[in-house]
């Protein structure tokens, strides 16, 4: 009996902290006023060096390594599914498949990729870069590695995600910030003209590693 009683008291205290968590997040979210027109938000995101494999290597993996913490989450906390399950119907939620995705667009020119708030991947994109696989630098993010992405935290991100759900539409542009195609596309040409050890120095002072 008293194990049944700390089982319960553990659901209730794992209900309250979801529910306070969402709430936080919609009220933060009813706040935030974008001015650009819905369909006309995108972001920018550059990644490293043309020849930084070990860094991409290292990304890739701790895209892995959070697959296998929400995995261990959901047994952890079993209400945790229903909770996103309009994440989960759509995309299983694989960070590895998103991290995949992404690299195979940065491949195209080895400098940066634009996504649009329309793209199948922004949702997961806006929860990656809550969780520290994106690091926004002025109008553009940086492709980065999480210090940690425990259970904890990717949990209190699909929750913020599913906080944005607004007649059965999830709204990501609530979690990041967006530009206009016209200003993703000049930042990219910009970015293309550089040499790319210009390139790397600037986003190297952009983070603090220069």
């Amino acid at each position: 009996m008293r194990q049944l009683r700390a089982d319960v008291s553990q659901h209730m205290r794992i209900e309250t902290n979801a529910q306070a968590i969402t709430g936080i997040f919609r009220m933060q979210a009813n706040t935030m006023a974008n001015s650009l027109p819905d369909k006309d938000q995108w972001v920018l995101v550059e990644g490293p060096g043309p020849g930084e494999a070990e860094f991409l290597g290292r990304w890739l993996l701790a895209a892995a390594a959070a697959d296998r913490a929400l995995q261990e989450r959901f047994k952890h906390n079993t209400t945790l599914k229903q909770q996103i399950s309009s994440l989960e119907i759509v995309y299983g939620i694989r960070f590895s498949s998103g991290a995949t995705k992404f690299l195979e667009l940065l491949m195209k020119d080895l400098t940066a990729f634009s996504l649009s708030v329309e793209d199948d991947w922004i949702d997961l994109f806006a929860v990656m870069a809550d969780l520290g696989f994106f690091c926004l630098t002025g109008e553009r993010y940086q492709m980065t590695l999480p210090s940690g992405t425990s259970g904890c935290a990717i949990e209190a991100s699909l929750l913020k995600l599913a906080a944005t759900e607004h007649h059965f539409c999830l709204h990501p542009e609530q979690m990041i910030h967006c530009i206009t195609k016209i200003d993703a596309h000049t930042w990219h040409s910009r970015l293309e003209s550089l040499s790319w050890m210009q390139r790397v120095a600037d986003r190297d002072l952009l983070l603090g590693e220069g």
